[in-house]
């Protein structure tokens, strides 16, 4: 049985710089999630998987469009992590802190953070299961965090295959048990 990860097309929404709010960081990620991808070649994977399952975001239900011609099936829980914006008024702090104070308010189960992160684990095995219950092969669209992530669950159940921090951009990784 082998499972196929793929993370999105780049999305053509910039990264972010300089000095934010939290709530104009959190404007930013709702832009970057209904923003456009910039697309690019890529193999038509349908003849290689039997199923496809796609996160129910644009970006990655574009991405899954480019490479599997048969149904796709749109599936929340392949969706991002996602975090809980800090009430921290008109304070304005660099992206870059943003990112390590999210991120470390989010693996040490900050009380803020903590449900989002349970619920994103929660998924995580969610989608695991899936995979197990079908003996076909079977193509996932989805994110970087939740491949990374997804990756050590398959692993942990026996299943093997490459290693990847951030994946790449519309590359499979081919998981096999």
């Amino acid at each position: 049985m082998r499972t196929g990860l793929v993370r999105h097309f780049p999305v053509l929404e910039p990264w972010p710089g300089g000095w934010y709010t939290a709530a104009e960081l959190r404007a930013w990620l709702e832009r970057y999630n209904s923003a456009e991808v910039q697309a690019g070649p890529v193999a038509d994977e349908t003849e290689r998987w039997a199923r496809c399952y796609t996160s129910d975001l644009p970006r990655a239900a574009a991405t899954a469009r480019a490479l599997y011609r048969g149904d796709i099936i749109p599936h929340p829980a392949l969706r991002e992590a996602d975090y809980t914006p800090f009430a921290t008024g008109r304070l304005r702090l660099p992206v870059w802190m943003w990112r390590i104070i999210i991120r470390v308010a989010w693996m040490s189960g900050h009380a803020s953070q903590r449900h989002l992160r349970d619920d994103f684990f929660t998924r995580v095995r969610q989608v695991a299961d899936l995979i197990e219950t079908h003996s076909e092969d079977v193509l996932l669209v989805s994110h970087a965090g939740m491949m990374l992530y997804l990756r050590k669950e398959l692993l942990r159940r026996g299943f093997r295959g490459p290693r990847f921090g951030i994946a790449e951009h519309a590359r499979v990784y081919v998981m096999e048990r």
